[in-house]
């Protein structure tokens, strides 16, 4: 029998090189994601494009950790046959565990394995980003609702003011109509 080091260094060549797309950038994402209440109504209709946006992203992020992972059965499988034909030419003897743990310690597979990881990494990153947007538009909410009370205060506030104006405009009418019939000096 081989050793599993011997086995673990007969290289197959590689499917395609491996790269692994990120899909948000950290940057864009807070700067998208914050909004101003001064520009509230801008905010409130760029929501649902924004919050779109970021689902698509998340979408192929899920779709590239899925291809890792198809990627990484691809290169098991060739590895495992690789190294397989290779023993059985030698007429080295194997088990199944033995070629099975040469495999995983395989640099090609710890290589795909690194993908795949990195992947599920980015995956989590535009789902992380599809949540802030959920929180963003709750926030859009409530500063929407703060702002409609604010008007109404500042609406009774006011319509006491255009009250107050008109018995002032009265009584100075009033007062006149007095003046001018000399009832008042």
């Amino acid at each position: 029998m081989g050793s599993e080091k011997q086995m673990a260094d007969k290289t197959p060549a590689p499917i395609n090189p491996i790269s692994v797309k990120q899909f948000v950038d950290g940057k864009q994402l807070k700067e998208d994601v914050s909004f101003s209440d001064a520009d509230l109504s801008s905010a409130m209709m760029e929501q649902a494009s924004m919050f779109a946006h970021y689902g698509v992203l998340a979408a192929q992020a899920a779709r590239q950790v899925d291809q890792m992972k198809t990627r990484l059965e691809i290169a098991e499988s060739a590895v495992y046959r690789s190294l397989r034909d290779d023993l059985t030419a030698k007429g080295e003897k194997f088990t199944e565990g033995s070629l099975g743990a040469a495999v995983a310690l395989h640099p090609e597979i710890r290589r795909h394995k690194m993908a795949v990881n990195e992947a599920k990494q980015i995956e989590q990153s535009a789902k992380i980003a599809v949540e802030a947007f959920r929180h963003r538009r709750d926030m859009l909410i409530q500063m929407g609702l703060i702002s409609r009370e604010e008007m109404k205060g500042e609406l009774v506030v006011r319509k006491k003011q255009v009250v107050q104006d008109a018995d002032q405009d009265v009584r100075d009418q009033v007062m006149q109509r007095l003046k001018d019939t000399g009832q008042v000096a």
